[in-house]
């Protein structure tokens, strides 16, 4: 889409976005000079009736736009509108619903029709709904408008007039005040109570170990992931519910129970962390899990601190039967008095490890049986078997979702041609199989003995809008530390990976932060996981891949091995990108000067040409050529011909700016297009280059020389608008300096 286009195509895109306020206002000035009325309307009057129709047509294109905000396209890939047209789309609906009802009363008799309590219900509607306190502030101006345009408009009085006005402000401060902050009240206990049941499933998942005890609840680097096992999570919870609710009844109802409930052990939260370890002496808290009863004064909190008759079961996790307890002792479970006279307790276990309790009472003096507690201890078992089939199925969904993204990173991997490519796709795949703070890619030289960082990505990567955390900022800081950086071979775990070809540390565990990861001034005081895998190619190790993150266990034995092939294949991308730009390098550049070449100059010409057209950018191209080369090569040789070339080369190449083209249009010609420069700033250059040219000495085993150049300009648009012409023009200016003394600088509108 040309320039020209796109203006013409925004211009018309706004002046659709405004169409709803245009009818608005034509709309207030027919009503304002009496063009729209009951009497005009059903007398089949054509404006009215025209004027009728577009508003019908705005209004219902406004409300299918409110109603059908997908229709354009998917949900999941439309972006969402900037503030400034939501606030324009909710300022024109509202000003069209305003104009509507009074539309509607002025063709149902005026202020006196039987519809004007449409008004009050309209403004209570909108300020309801409204976003924005300034889009119902002008609302309200509008429906003031209005109502002293309709109201004078038919002979009323201004006492009329005042007395709607003030109802309505009456009216507009009484929502406003009352039901538009319920709303949004009731809006935020919405939120709040989504936010209680997403962290209720991540917290039911984590205590059936569904998924990973150590993902975070928020995490940028992760959130993809931690969105997929919470997706996964939430029907197996469920489902595990369902399962042990069943269980437990059963076992309420066939054993004559007053109340059998699923007890689970909350895990501490500190265990495994560094430099905390869990205390043996303080008891644990209680969840309670599930419950069968028919008893009115169980807890409403399901989280148990004080385990009371339990806490001889938490110490001595073993089968406990109490009798006779007469009403004075009852489980935790209860809030408030329940004759309790029996109870059995019965450990559930995974493994070795002890996760929760099995309880059952009874209120009749019925002592529970040695076959009664095996009933429970089987039930208690069938509890522990679902949760572990439901772990089961969890792992095989997992093991599925990291396997699809294990190929969608070798897809990933496979498409990239260059090594930017290569480095952003290689963090995107990682990214999405094991969660990081900090990945930072190297090469190594082994020649050299040395390391260099290649790129580097940090999982923070909040926009300026963003508030950033003092963690986040501090994994910024260490990434911008290693931009660029480079180290010798030493004492530290990348160059232990890179000469062992074996990912370091073998457990992904970093207990000791003073052991060193790229060099002793680089620390990580707050890295808790760290794995750095070398990039093998063959016989080759290209350099590795370090992933370090603040969470304990974050590279598990599975993650390690998927980690550790896909940096196989990052080391074959990286091999498969140099080759491809050394490729693109031999077809683009010149063997001898390292300059572009003749083929590539035209094809970039030929882009800046057209840009140029497009946005009437002006640029200078200058064709020049070494006076008396072939002298040079016939008195001194070709080697020190071709030492001439690249000495001149490297003069262009260096005093060129970014955006110049420099290229060696052939034999000892070449060539330079400047952009956004004149005839006059490109002669100004052109003879600068001259003179350093000409202040070069050369020498050769035949003596010392020195050499010159003669240089033509020519410009776009002024001296032609045509590519080719502009390079023939340039050659003739060219030419007039060869036969005019040579050393020197012609411009094309100089020619005589």
């Amino acid at each position: 889409m040309t320039a020209i286009a796109r203006k013409l195509y925004l211009a018309r895109k706004q002046a659709t976005d405004w169409w709803g306020l245009i009818v608005v206002a034509a709309f207030a000035f027919l009503l304002a000079m009496g063009q729209f009325s009951a009497k005009k309307l059903w007398a089949g009057d054509l404006m009215a009736l025209t004027g009728l129709m577009v508003y019908a047509a705005t209004l219902t294109r406004a409300l299918m736009r409110e109603l059908s905000p997908t229709t354009s396209e998917p949900r999941r890939r439309r972006l969402a509108p900037s503030s400034a047209v939501e606030a324009g789309q909710e300022l024109e609906l509202g000003l069209l619903l305003v104009t509507g009802v009074y539309i509607l009363i002025v063709a149902s008799g005026g202020l006196t029709s039987f519809l004007y309590p449409l008004v009050y219900a309209l403004v209570s509607f909108l300020l309801i709904i409204n976003k924005r306190r300034w889009v119902a502030g002008v609302w309200l101006a509008a429906t003031g408008l209005l109502e002293i345009t309709v109201g004078m408009g038919e002979g009323g009085s201004w006492a009329t007039v005042a007395m709607h006005l003030t109802y309505l402000g009456f009216f507009a401060a009484g929502n406003l005040l009352v039901l538009s902050n319920l709303a949004k009240r009731l809006r935020g206990q919405h939120e709040v109570s989504i936010s209680t049941e997403l962290d209720r499933i991540r917290e039911e998942a984590r205590d059936f170990r569904l998924i990973a005890s150590q993902l975070p609840l928020a995490s940028r680097a992760a959130r993809s992931r931690e969105d997929e096992e919470l997706r996964m999570a939430q029907g197996a919870v469920h489902h595990v519910h369902e399962q042990l609710f069943f269980t437990i009844d059963l076992l309420c109802v066939s054993l004559e129970l007053n109340t059998a409930a699923l007890l689970w052990i909350e895990p501490d939260p500190d265990e495994g962390k560094r430099g905390q370890r869990k205390d043996s002496r303080k008891t644990p808290p209680l969840i309670i899990k599930e419950m069968a009863t028919a008893s009115e004064m169980v807890r409403d909190n399901p989280v148990i601190e004080n385990p009371g008759v339990l806490a001889a079961a938490l110490r001595d996790p073993k089968p406990l039967r109490l009798k006779a307890l007469g009403g004075r002792r009852v489980p935790p479970y209860y809030q408030g008095p329940e004759p309790v006279t029996d109870l059995c307790v019965v450990p559930l276990t995974d493994g070795k490890v002890v996760r929760g309790f099995l309880c059952a009472d009874r209120v009749e003096d019925q002592p529970f049986t040695d076959l009664e507690q095996d009933a429970l201890i089987k039930a208690g078992a069938q509890c522990m078997r679902i949760i572990e089939q439901e772990r089961a199925f969890a792992a095989v969904e997992r093991g599925k979702y990291e396997q699809e993204q294990f190929y969608r990173a070798s897809e990933l991997l496979n498409q990239a041609l260059t090594l930017d490519d290569v480095y952003a796709k290689t963090f995107a795949a990682l990214s999405a199989m094991a969660p990081y703070d900090l990945a930072v890619l190297t090469r190594h030289d082994a020649s050299a003995g040395r390391h260099e960082v290649l790129a580097v990505r940090h999982a923070h990567e909040a926009t300026d809008e963003e508030a950033r955390s003092k963690e986040e900022a501090l994994w910024a800081e260490h990434a911008a530390s290693l931009a660029d950086k480079s180290f010798t071979d030493g004492v530290c775990l990348v160059s232990m990976a890179v000469k062992n070809r074996h990912h370091m540390p073998a457990t992904g565990e970093y207990p000791d932060s003073s052991v060193a990861i790229f060099d002793k001034q680089t620390r990580f005081d707050q890295a808790r996981s760290v794995l750095v895998l070398p990039l093998v190619r063959g016989e080759q190790v290209l350099g590795a891949i370090t992933l370090i993150s603040s969470r304990v266990k974050a590279y598990p034995p599975a993650a390690r091995e998927m980690l550790r092939v896909i940096s196989h294949q990052v080391g074959v991308s990286m091999q498969n990108a140099r080759m491809y730009q050394s490729m693109e390098e031999r077809a683009t550049t010149d063997g001898l000067t390292g300059l572009t070449n003749h083929r590539a100059f035209q094809e970039r010409l030929e882009q800046l040409h057209a840009l140029s057209e497009r946005t009437g950018q002006k640029f200078s191209i200058i064709l020049t050529d070494i006076d008396h080369f072939k002298s040079v090569n016939d008195t001194y040789g070709h080697p020190v011909g071709d030492a001439v070339l690249k000495r001149v080369a490297a003069i262009f190449t260096r005093r060129a700016r970014k955006v110049d083209i420099v290229a060696r249009y052939g034999g000892e010609e070449f060539v330079l297009v400047l952009p956004d420069t004149d005839a006059e700033g490109a002669a100004v250059f052109a003879n600068r280059l001259r003179e350093e040219i000409a202040a070069q000495t050369i020498t050769s085993d035949n003596g010392s020389f020195s050499v010159t150049l003669s240089l033509g300009v020519a410009e776009f648009p002024r001296d032609s608008t045509k590519r080719h012409e502009l390079i023939e023009l340039a050659d003739q200016a060219l030419y007039y300096c060869k036969e005019h003394g040579r050393n020197r600088v012609t411009k094309v509108c100089d020619l005589p």
